[in-house]
């Protein structure tokens, strides 16, 4: 579990693990997920207490020794935070150093779920553009990065070279990063599909009666939207009509098979609570167990007379 001032000295520096959000490439966070934390506005995830993350710590070793008895090279365990040296806000928590060599070595571990991720020449993106944030801050010139796969089910170790242009591009972004967003506090310009959670964080409730005059971005996103949501109803018509024909071909067979696809047609029973009978019929037992959720409503209506069909929570 990280202290306070662990997580307190977190939020000075763009570490490695944040440079695929920070550049909005990562599967598990976005730019604004960084930025809100980075300014304090949401309370830091302490994800050391998570299973994964425990096991992943625990198996570190593990993965280094198996790294030393696979390749030869011997490492040692390094236990300081590096920064850039030009950019104090760009900081490493590298795991270990390759002895004898200018190279760092990141151990990970993986469910076998994600095994494709490790296929061929395959690194997960996140992967890539950590050890690459670590050779742009420690000046090494190679990392590899290794892992092993659903605790004993593969072990893969792989180089990543270091590559000047690349390099530098990250770091460009990354500079960006901070200096227009976290120094300034300005929101992050990139929003994307999933920063709901992080946007309910930010603006939980809204301050009743009060309104602000929207641009034409405003306009722009709202429209857009219209037309998406037409688009969806009508796919969704599409898909509900397709469905219906491969029903009347199956008629009131369970199953239909051709050359490439099978088909079933299958009766499925599901039970539920009857909430509208337990509330006419024991109204004391509804009101003594209630559902009680809060949150912000998006609904957008034309000023112009067309309404648009979306409301997000």
């Amino acid at each position: 579990m990280l202290t306070d001032k662990e997580l307190e000295h977190r939020k000075k520096f763009i570490g490695g693990s944040e440079c695929a959000a920070v550049l909005g490439l990562s599967r598990y966070a976005t730019p604004l997920s960084v930025w809100a934390e980075k300014l304090g506005k949401l309370p830091q995830e302490d994800i050391s207490k998570k299973l994964h993350i425990k096991m992943g710590n625990r198996l570190e070793e593990v993965v280094a020794e198996l790294f030393t008895e696979e390749t030869g090279k011997a490492v040692r365990r390094v236990n300081e935070t590096f920064y850039h040296p030009k950019y104090p806000f760009l900081g490493a928590n590298i795991d270990r150093r390759v002895v004898g060599e200018d190279a760092i070595l990141e151990c990970k571990t993986a469910s076998g779920w994600m095994a494709k991720d490790w296929q061929g020449s395959e690194v997960p993106t996140e992967y890539i553009l950590q050890c690459l944030h670590y050779l742009a801050v420690t000046g090494k010139k190679e990392a590899y990065i290794a892992v092993l796969i659903g605790g004993n089910q593969d072990f893969i170790w792989k180089k990543v070279e270091r590559d000047e242009k690349l390099i530098a591009d990250i770091v460009k972004k990354e500079v960006a990063f901070w200096n227009n967003f976290i120094l300034t506090g300005e929101m992050p310009v990139q929003i994307t599909k999933d920063d709901a959670d992080t946007l309910y964080g930010l603006y939980p409730l809204e301050e009743e009666g009060k309104t602000i005059e929207l641009d034409d971005k405003a306009n722009i996103l709202c429209e857009s939207l219209q037309a998406m949501n037409q688009d969806i109803k009508v796919l969704a018509g599409n898909i509900d009509r397709t469905k219906n024909e491969i029903r009347a071909l199956l008629k009131d067979n369970e199953v239909g098979q051709s050359p490439n696809w099978k088909v079933t047609w299958k009766a499925q029973v599901s039970k539920g609570l009857d909430t509208k009978r337990i509330k006419d019929e024991e109204p004391g037992l509804y009101e003594k167990y209630p559902t009680i959720t809060t949150s912000r409503v998006l609904r957008i209506k034309s000023l112009i007379g067309k309404v648009v069909d979306a409301e997000v929570k």
